[in-house]
């Protein structure tokens, strides 16, 4: 017992979707440009470039197109923030937190229904100068990974 709970545990952090997870009758989705709240054109374009990793990955059933898709995938990029999190002993930054902060809507066009819906969801993704890692290459990728594990989890939910 104590074993299945472990490995169920183990498991608990490990999302993926596919066509079949969808509602049947989505066979296309339109991923929109993220709405930008922050000035940040590239953050934004990092983000969308994830969203629609994760569908080409995980959703292979499913056809992007860029119009009169079944649904429809919105985001907008609400906050970004990159703060120093810990500090050697001689008072250096050693490693960062980035923090960005989303909204997320995934519309049934054919059903005319939401299936998922999140006006502020936040993950972050930590970077160690120490170790040469850097704010964008590092903190941001972890950051927008978390994001899409948590946008599949949530919307998996739904569905």
């Amino acid at each position: 017992m104590l074993l299945v709970a472990l490995f169920a545990g183990l498991l608990s952090g490990c999302y993926s979707f596919t066509a079949s997870t969808l509602p049947g009758h989505i066979k296309t989705v339109q991923i929109h440009e993220v709405e930008d709240k922050t000035l940040d054109p590239v953050l934004a374009n990092n983000i969308r470039a994830g969203v629609l990793d994760m569908f080409k990955s995980n959703a292979g059933g499913v056809r992007i197109v860029n119009e009169n898709a079944n649904a429809d995938f919105e985001m907008t990029l609400l906050s970004y923030t990159n703060k120093p999190e810990n500090y050697n002993s001689s008072s250096d930054v050693e490693t960062y937190r980035v923090t960005i902060r989303v909204s997320v809507k995934f519309y049934d066009n054919v059903k005319d229904k939401i299936i998922y819906e999140n006006k502020s969801l936040s993950a972050d993704g930590t970077y160690d100068v120490a170790k040469n890692e850097s704010e964008d290459r590092h903190g941001q990728t972890r950051a927008i990974e978390k994001l899409q594990d948590l946008i599949v989890a949530n919307a998996l939910a739904k569905w």
